[in-house]
């Protein structure tokens, strides 16, 4: 089978079929991949909404001072 193939091909994977082999390897890092992105999707999703639950604790309402000139 190698001997169809020109040395500088097999090197650079160029003209070459992917084999069965390899498209299961790459189809196994990319499922690990998005595995990966939506785990750290999740985890960001859920730092977000605790930040949000802790910056409400300190929301403040602001009152109009008695003697300000713009009501503010």
């Amino acid at each position: 089978m190698f001997t169809t193939y020109y040395y500088i091909d097999l090197y650079n994977k160029q003209n070459r079929p992917e084999t069965e082999h390899e498209y299961f390897l790459r189809m196994a890092s990319e499922q690990e991949q998005a595995l990966l992105i939506a785990k750290r999707a999740a985890r960001v999703k859920k730092v977000k909404q605790i930040f949000a639950k802790v910056l409400s604790l300190f929301n403040t309402m602001q009152y109009a001072k008695p003697g300000s000139q713009y009501g503010h």
